[in-house]
């Protein structure tokens, strides 16, 4: 399980260094339940290495117009605070592996086509 955080321990998450991957996501969202079980998996696998966490957009409304987004799942990547990725939309597991992979190794520029 991803767990939800909310705007006071996101403060506190992102001025952590390392990689956090924060999936913006809707309780009534389709597309976000299924990526519920991959990044969960994902957040098991990188443990150590990444954080993974999820922020609800109608809980903390603030958190997502700070962050521009308009469609959910949306996958905003962080690497000491600054965000250097974003995958918009459902997507595999490999893939997100992937989004992950680059930016542990550095990558500062990582889009979903």
């Amino acid at each position: 399980m991803v767990p939800t955080i909310d705007l006071p321990a996101f403060e506190a998450l992102a001025a952590l260094p390392g990689v956090t991957a924060i999936d913006f996501t809707a309780a009534w969202c389709a597309p976000c339940k299924a990526m519920e079980p991959i990044l969960a998996a994902l957040a098991t696998e990188y443990h150590g290495r990444a954080r993974v966490v999820a922020v609800d957009v109608n809980d903390e409304p603030i958190l997502a117009e700070r962050y521009g987004v308009r469609s959910m799942p949306t996958l905003v990547i962080l690497r000491d605070g600054r965000e250097v990725g974003r995958v918009v939309g459902s997507r595999p597991r490999k893939f997100v592996a992937g989004i992950l992979d680059r930016a542990l190794a550095g990558d500062v520029a990582i889009a979903s086509p």
